[in-house]
C-alpha cells in the first residue's frame, strides 16, 4: 500500500496534480476541504478537540478516524510491538494530530510508502510571534474569541495583517506550542521508528522546511 498523507500547508494543493487512483488518500483535520466539491477520499483523521464548526458538511470520505482509534493503536505499537515501555506513548511519539495520525497509519495500515503533502510546518514567524504573545489561541481555550464569533471570523480578525498561509485561509501554528526543537525531535523519532518498521516515509512537498526533514521526493 502507498499512502498520501495530507495536512493544511499550501503544498497540500499539489494533490490535485497527482494521479490519486494509485494511492490511499488520508486527510488530517481541515485537509478534508481539498475534496469538498465532488471527490471522495479514503480516511479522515481528526483530533479529539477538532472544532465541530470545522467538520465536513457532508461525508466525502470512506472512513473517519478519531482518538478512539488512534490512541490505542499508538499504545499497541509503542508498548507491545516495539516494547518501548512508555507510560504515555501518545505523548512519546509527539502529541499533535500529525504524529498521532502517522503512528495510527504505521500500526493499522502498515503501508510500504507514505508520502507527505501539506506538513511543511513553515509558519509565518510574525504570525507565530503574535500567537504566542496573545495566549496561544486554540481549541482548548476556545481561541480566546468572542462568544458569538465563529472560528473563521476570529482568525480573519486576529490575523488580518498577515497573508494567508494555509490552503483554506488562516490557521494557528498550534503544533509549535511545545517548541520547534520538540517538533524536530519527534520528526527524527518518527523517521527512526519508520525504519524499524520497514516503512518508507517521504516529504513530497517542494517547500524547504526547518522542521520536516523527511527525505524529499516529488510525485
Amino acid at each position: 500500500m502507498d499512502i498520501i498523507y495530507i495536512g493544511s500547508s499550501q503544498s497540500a494543493k499539489l494533490i490535485h496534480s497527482i494521479d490519486k487512483k494509485k494511492y490511499t488518500i488520508i486527510c488530517v483535520n481541515n485537509a478534508w476541504r481539498l475534496f469538498e466539491e465532488n471527490e471522495e477520499f479514503d480516511y479522515w483523521i481528526h483530533s479529539g478537540d477538532f472544532p465541530r464548526e470545522n467538520f465536513p458538511s457532508k461525508t466525502n470520505f470512506k472512513n473517519e478516524i478519531s482518538y478512539l482509534q488512534y490512541q490505542p493503536a499508538i499504545e499497541n505499537l509503542i508498548n507491545q510491538r516495539l516494547d518501548l515501555n512508555q507510560k504515555f506513548p501518545y505523548h512519546y511519539v509527539g502529541y499533535t494530530i500529525f504524529f498521532q495520525g502517522l503512528y495510527w497509519i504505521f500500526e493499522t495500515l502498515k503501508p510500504s510508502n507514505i508520502y507527505l503533502l501539506g506538513f511543511d510546518h513553515d509558519y509565518n514567524k510574525n504570525k507565530t510571534k503574535k500567537w504566542f504573545e496573545n495566549g496561544q489561541p486554540n481549541p482548548q481555550n476556545n481561541f480566546l474569541k468572542e462568544k458569538n464569533e465563529t472560528i473563521k471570523e476570529w482568525s480573519k480578525r486576529f490575523f488580518q495583517d498577515f497573508d494567508e498561509d494555509f490552503f483554506y485561509g488562516h490557521g494557528t501554528p498550534d503544533p509549535l506550542r511545545l517548541g520547534e526543537d520538540h517538533l524536530v525531535e519527534k520528526f527524527n523519532l518518527a523517521l527512526e521508528i519508520s525504519k524499524k518498521l520497514k516503512i518508507n516515509i517521504y516529504n513530497a512537498s517542494p517547500v524547504e522546511s526547518e522542521i520536516n526533514k523527511f527525505p524529499k521526493i516529488i510525485l
